[in-house]
C-alpha cells in the first residue's frame, strides 16, 4: 500500500491539479481530500480518515446562516459556496443567497464551457 496512489471519484464539479473535474470523474490526488471526493482505494480511504480526524482536538463549529433566501437549506448553500470557491478561487460574499450563487456558478460554467 505504501506505493499506492490515492484515487477518488469526484462527487461534484471540482478544481483539482489546475483542472475542472466534472461529477463522476476519477482522479488521483495526493492532497487533503475534501467533501467532494469519494475514496476508491485504501490509500484514499486512509487519507480521508486522516483528514477527518485532523482537527478533532481543536474542533470549531462555524455558525451557519439563519436563512438562505428559501432556496434549499444550509447544506445546499454550503455546497454552493464550496463550488463557487472552487470555480472563482475566492470565497463568495458572506451574505450571498443560494439563488445568486447558482446564477454566478452557471454563468462561470457557461464561460468555461463545462
Amino acid at each position: 500500500m505504501s506505493g499506492e496512489k490515492a484515487r477518488y471519484r469526484v462527487l461534484r464539479l471540482s478544481h483539482i491539479h489546475n483542472n475542472l473535474w466534472p461529477e463522476g470523474s476519477e482522479v488521483e490526488y495526493d492532497g487533503e481530500p475534501g467533501t467532494a471526493l469519494e475514496p476508491l482505494n485504501d490509500a484514499a480511504k486512509a487519507a480521508k480518515e486522516k483528514a477527518k480526524h485532523k482537527g478533532e482536538t481543536a474542533a470549531v463549529v462555524e455558525p451557519k446562516p439563519l436563512n438562505d433566501g428559501g432556496n434549499g437549506g444550509d447544506d445546499d448553500l454550503d455546497k454552493l459556496r464550496e463550488e463557487y470557491e472552487l470555480l472563482f478561487n475566492e470565497k463568495p460574499h458572506h451574505n450571498a443567497k443560494a439563488e445568486t450563487l447558482r446564477e454566478k456558478i452557471a454563468d462561470k460554467r457557461a464561460e468555461l464551457g463545462v
